[in-house]
């Protein structure tokens, strides 16, 4: 099968990667999935994912992360890892996030609910963090491998209406983001009103085949639900 068409162009804030789906029609509103990487990584990092879950219906967008980690370019990061961001360092993170989504919202006309915000590591740390506050515009979340190691951060900017969807995935094993840390975001989350769907595996901070298609059947779901 042949690769998904590609291109590489910056946004008011963020350099990111675009795959476009095999019946992408320009002009025309598009459902998007918008990947975040985690820290160390960059926009290549996770593109491997698209064809795997959702190969047609859907753009998808792969920004860098504003900071440069561990002095090299290519290596991006969204704020400090290790669950010691501080409070400045994430609202610039925001701050990059909120200018990439709305331009490319504007670019592929992609009609309220029609967008998935799905990150890795930090990635999902930020996915929540910038996604929760807006179910107006995302139709569902997906945290691979990623929590918040202060869950309670989210609580004064969630919605009234919590029926966002949301996906938790994380490895039994994983010792870089605690499996802890995901069981007591799935706790919180119900807490406040949520149904997360919550798989785990038996893997380390990686992303397994059986954790790709149970991905790929929640992100179809989304996609008849959003349509």
């Amino acid at each position: 099968m042949p690769p998904m068409s590609r291109s590489v162009e910056w946004s008011s804030t963020l350099e990111y990667l675009t795959l476009y789906p095999d019946d992408y029609v320009a002009g025309q509103a598009n459902a998007l999935i918008i990947w975040l990487h985690g820290f160390g990584a960059h926009k290549e990092d996770l593109s491997a994912l698209a064809p795997l879950v959702a190969r047609t219906g859907c753009v998808h967008v792969f920004p860098d992360a504003p900071l440069a980690a561990e002095g090299e370019p290519t290596v991006r990061a969204w704020y400090e890892r290790g669950g010691k961001e501080s409070p400045a360092a994430v609202r610039e993170a925001l701050a990059a996030l909120d200018g990439f989504i709305t331009d490319a919202l504007a670019r592929f006309r992609v009609p309220p609910g029609r967008a998935l915000l799905a990150g890795f590591s930090q990635g999902g740390a930020l996915s929540l963090r910038y996604g929760l506050p807006r179910p107006e515009v995302f139709g569902g979340i997906a945290v691979l491998s990623g929590s918040l190691k202060r869950v309670d951060d989210l609580l004064p900017d969630l919605p009234v209406t919590r029926n966002q969807p949301v996906f938790v995935a994380h490895g039994q094993n994983d010792a870089l983001v605690p499996f802890a840390w995901s069981q007591a975001l799935v706790a919180f989350l119900q807490a406040q009103g949520y149904r997360p769907v919550y798989k785990t595996y038996w893997i380390e901070h990686e992303i397994s085949p059986a954790e790709i298609r149970d991905l790929r059947a929640w992100i179809a779901e989304w996609l008849g639900r959003s349509s």
